[in-house]
Formats: C-alpha cells, structure tokens, sequence
C-alpha cells in the first residue's frame, strides 16, 4: 500500500534536494544532473538538515539516497569552489552544522547519526564527498558502470570527508592508502569484490535489488534493527573516530595552501597541475 503522505509538506523548503515517499521508503535525490549531481553551496546546507528531517518524519522508515539521472554525485561543485571553500573567514560547505554557523562536523557524520537504515544506489561517478556519503550509508549498491573515488588529494586537499573513518574498515589499511593518497577511481565489479560495497547489480536490475532490501529491512523490528545499526557506528566512530576528526581538520588547512589553489585552476583549465608543496 502506498503512503499518502505528501514530501512536499514537510520538505518544501528544499531546493537541490528531492523526495520520493512509497510504502515508508523514502528516496533523497541528489539533484544536480546537469553537473553530475555535483554539491552546490545550496545542495551542501540541505544536506546538513536533511537527515534530522528524515530521522523526524514518522512516515519515513527507511532511506535510500541516490543521484538524479546518470550518476550519482560528482563531488564538490568546482565551479563554485570559491563560495564552497569560503564564506567570510570561514570554511564552507565541509561542517554538518555550517549552515548554523559551525564548521566542526562533516557531512558523513549526519549520515552516520541518523538512526533510520540508509542505503545507497549508486550509478555512474562517485567521487569526493559523494562516495563518502554514500559508503556512510548503511549498505551500497552499484551498477557495472558505477565509478567510486575519493578524489581529494587529486584536488590538493586532505582525504577529510570521511574516508580515513570509512575506508580502511572497508577494505583493509593498506587497499585504503592506495586509493585514498593516489585518488584512483575504483570500477563498480572490483568495489564489490573488495569489499567497498555490498553488491555490484546489473543496471536494470539496481532499483528493484535496492527496493528488495528496503522492504526486508522495513519489515524486521525498528528498534532492534536501528538500534543494531547505531551500535556498530558507536564501535567505527571508537575505533577510528580521532583520526577522522584529525583528516577533516588537515582538510581545512590544506584548502588554504598554494597547491590547493593551483589544483583547483588546474582542474578547471583542463591542464596538469604545478605543485611546489607549499
């Protein structure tokens, strides 16, 4: 049975965000398609309220977060890296509670905290802070030509959205140094069978394997099953939760460094970058 329940009432107020509500599953898209779904400004302070909302809504039980069309988020719009990166003196779009004025949080951690089951469906590009978000998630889902990198260094900055939480309990420490300091994106089959994410799907297939899941979870008690999942994020945030901390602190001085400024030019120049490490 369908909910009546309308998204619009209580998210009307977002913008670079859309809902899809059916039988207490609730989709979040990422909807930046022109750009590969990559994070304005605006996108970046709705995803720093969107999952208390969701957490919220009775009506919502399980959260499945995707990208409009194609991919599923390219990572940090570029072309508005100045407002992205500065807003006054301060940082921006890095903190889960910027949009109050804070910068102390990363966007991984809301997804993290909310005690309702996230899945992620990924297609095509996964980089930087997208992938994170969406290894955040409770469990992945990729197609075939899904691409998963956490770009970063790439961009001369710190691997500080999440990926020193994620990614060695993913794939093991020394997997996680290679493709975090080298930036290398990972095709959807070998995401798979390393590890990185629950299960690799034929394209026509995602959305129903993504549907199966929410239903068999959405069936079993909601509090032994939230409860479950916010205890094993208790243990991974005890277990690498002052390095995450650290990474996102060296992200935010990395982006005030030369190299910082050159990878950026070089990257929307469509040239190799020059980089003296100052």
């Amino acid at each position: 049975m369908t909910d009546h329940h309308d998204p619009a009432d209580r998210y009307r107020a977002y913008q670079a965000l859309k809902f899809s509500l059916e039988d207490g599953v609730m989709t979040l898209i990422l909807s930046n398609p022109a750009r590969k779904n990559a994070l304005t400004p605006r996108m970046l302070d709705e995803l720093t309220t969107v999952w208390q909302d969701l957490a919220a809504d009775p009506a919502v039980q399980i959260i499945v977060l995707t990208g409009e069309g194609r991919d599923f988020c390219a990572g940090a719009d570029l072309s508005q890296i100045g407002e992205i990166t500065g807003r006054g003196a301060q940082p921006s779009g890095e903190g889960c509670d910027h949009a109050r004025g804070h910068v102390d949080r990363p966007h991984v951690m809301c997804v993290l905290d909310c005690p309702k089951p996230t899945l992620a469906k990924v297609r095509g590009v996964a980089y930087g802070l997208g992938v994170n978000l969406a290894l955040a998630c409770d469990m992945v889902f990729v197609s075939p030509e899904a691409r998963l990198c956490d770009s970063h260094v790439k961009a001369g900055m710190v691997a500080g959205d999440g990926g020193v939480l994620l990614w060695p309990l993913l794939v093991g420490m020394h997997r996680a140094k290679e493709y975090l300091m080298t930036g290398e994106p990972i095709p959807g089959p070998l995401a798979a069978e390393m590890g990185l994410v629950n299960r690799c799907v034929a394209g026509d297939r995602l959305d129903a394997e993504v549907e199966a899941m929410a239903q068999k979870l959405r069936a079993l008690p909601p509090i032994a099953v939230n409860r479950t999942k916010m205890a094993l994020n208790l243990a991974m945030l005890q277990m690498t939760g002052p390095a995450f901390e650290t990474s996102h602190a060296w992200e935010l001085l990395s982006m005030t460094s030369e190299d910082f400024g050159e990878a950026t030019r070089a990257f929307v120049e469509k040239r190799r970058g020059v980089y003296t490490g100052r």
